[in-house]
């Protein structure tokens, strides 16, 4: 056999070889970067993110009623390890340009086939093992040390399992480095839980680790360490001084900037310093002056600055007090029974409670909503009504079925109640809103029944 032939057959062998270990990309000009198809049986909204030197690049999409979508954007930097948010639980994948992978989901049963399987099955066991849904502790599953570091621990092994199927080795190397980085991440999460629960002293514990943390490095940005690590080390105020809402938060922002050699961990911990002082609701006025003070910081930040520019924007077109309901979404009952918001409150006030199963705050308040409708549940011109917007129905249905609520309670159908609560600015919950007789909106933001005034502002709402 000559050198020409022999050389021939390596060439031929090795694409084939290359093909059998998912490292090259067959893509055909037609295909998508990702397709997938989750276990449903109606239209799922689901989310996509992705990190790109310290921004996050997010796409909604709503699969066809057979859980089938397809996600097809021009990738920054050509390349992404990718977030898959389906209602609260989270999924990961690989994505190339050039590349074409499919994600097959059912519950904890997840198969890739096509191009980079290996990442993808890698990112997806990291995602999945370590996701914050399953270290949050609810009313129903309450914080218990022993369980929690048990989990962790099991976590870490999955997920050490998983790296060892990932081929390339310096992409191996890189992702062990981001497992370590999340495994830490959780474990101060644990410790801080376990402070704020049980009052343990554990805080030289917590500041030894995050005195490993290097600020610098992609990971720390990418497992959420960036975050511990500012905690520790933020220019805050002091203990009861009163606090300039602009100033404040103009300080940390160039105590970032003047620390952090990273740009991209500058920038991520940036943004997340301006989401929180725009969670504050400060004034048009009070953003100008920030904008202002932060301009050399913003000025490497432009989608900082369009974010910032979108929250100015839909203040404008913000739903408030004495305008009507901006739409009329489907409601389920317990039994699977349909019907609307107006039809439930048609002609009366209604008090009506936005809430979810997994939210500790909003469990919070429901025995002292049932105790308000005790005391109003003989009047025939006011009704209460609690809404979930959980994704997950049946723990709805779990939590319905173990209080037995007497007053009207409702699941959102996915996609009108998506649209409604984005109509109303409701971006956080608990959330409770009063709405008039003429379906009017009397309190975008009104009082929990937790308040000690709330008899008195339904009072004044039944005499309008």
């Amino acid at each position: 056999m000559n050198k020409a032939i022999i050389h021939y057959l390596k060439q031929v062998l090795l694409l084939v070889l290359t093909a059998v270990l998912g490292q090259g990309c067959t893509r055909k000009a037609d295909s998508p970067l990702l397709e997938g198809i989750l276990n449903v049986t109606e239209p799922t909204r689901i989310a996509l993110v992705y990190d790109y030197l310290g921004d996050n690049y997010v796409e909604e999409l709503t699969t066809d009623s057979t859980g089938s979508f397809i996600y097809n954007p021009k990738l920054e930097g050509g390349e992404a390890d990718l977030f898959i948010y389906v209602g609260q639980d989270i999924y990961g994948a690989y994505v190339k340009e050039g590349c074409s992978t499919h994600i097959a989901i059912d519950g904890e049963n997840v198969t890739f086939r096509g191009d980079n399987t290996d990442r993808c099955t890698f990112l997806n066991t990291l995602y999945h093992t370590f996701s914050s849904w399953a270290f949050k502790p609810t009313p129903d599953h309450p914080f218990d040390v022993a369980e929690w570091n048990t989990r962790l621990e099991k976590s870490r092994e999955t997920v050490e399992k998983a790296l060892d199927g990932v081929i390339d080795s310096e992409v191996r190397a890189r992702y062990r480095q981001l497992a370590d980085a999340t495994y830490k991440y959780y474990l101060l999460q644990n410790l801080a839980l376990e402070r704020m629960m049980n009052q343990t002293d554990n805080k030289s514990q917590s500041d030894s680790i995050i005195a490993t943390i290097d600020p610098n490095a992609d990971v720390t940005r990418l497992s959420g360490l960036l975050n511990y690590w500012y905690d520790n080390v933020g220019w805050g105020a002091n203990t009861g001084e009163c606090v300039d809402l602009e100033d404040f938060f103009a300080r940390q922002v160039k105590g970032v900037d003047s620390v952090l050699t990273n740009e991209s961990n500058k920038k991520s911990l940036i943004n997340t310093l301006c989401n929180m002082f725009l969670m504050y609701q400060p004034s048009d006025s009070t953003i100008h002056e920030f904008q202002t003070a932060i301009a050399p910081q913003l000025a490497k930040a432009p989608r900082i600055v369009e974010n910032i520019e979108k929250v100015l924007a839909e203040r404008a077109q913000r739903i408030k007090d004495g305008d009507l309901l901006p739409g009329n979404p489907i409601l389920i009952a317990r039994d699977g029974s349909r019907t609307t918001l107006a039809d439930v409150i048609r002609g009366k006030v209604a008090y009506i409670d936005f809430w979810a199963t997994w939210c500790a705050p909003c469990c919070h308040e429901i025995p002292y909503f049932e105790k308000v409708w005790e005391q109003y549940k003989e009047n025939e011109h006011i009704v209460f009504v609690s809404i979930s917007q959980d994704d997950d129905r049946k723990a709805w249905e779990k939590k319905i079925d173990k209080d037995q609520p007497a007053w009207p309670n409702y699941i959102f159908d996915k996609n009108s109640g998506s649209k409604f609560l984005e109509d109303m600015s409701i971006n956080s919950i608990p959330r409770f809103v009063i709405v008039g007789a003429d379906g009017r909106i009397l309190s975008a933001n009104a009082a929990r029944p937790s308040d000690k005034d709330i008899a008195t502002v339904l009072d004044a709402a039944l005499t309008r």
